[in-house]
């Protein structure tokens, strides 16, 4: 038999040790991503998912916020009259 470690006065194989190593790992990895938020943390949302009367929401029932909408539509509208513009240029 190859060498061994004495853990806690027993006599412990590499591969156990090994073994026992990535268990831990992913079991201690496996909890913190699966356990549920505490109220803390969920209090604590990003203030771009919030309303105004504190409740966390990030779209409406229609999966469309008004505020990020207009944002889009008026981007889109600057780049059509710079492409217009440009073509004309051209």
């Amino acid at each position: 038999m190859g060498a061994a470690y004495k853990i806690l006065g027993k006599t412990v194989q590499p591969h156990v040790l090994a073994i026992s190593t990535f268990i831990a790992t992913a079991a201690v990895t496996s909890y913190f991503t699966i356990k549920p938020k505490s109220r803390d943390e969920t209090e604590n949302t990003s203030p771009l998912n919030q309303t105004s009367d504190g409740k966390s929401s990030t779209a409406n029932a229609d999966g469309k916020d008004d505020d990020v909408m207009k944002s889009i539509e008026g981007f889109l509208n600057d780049l059509e009259k710079d492409a217009k513009q440009d073509t004309k240029a051209s």
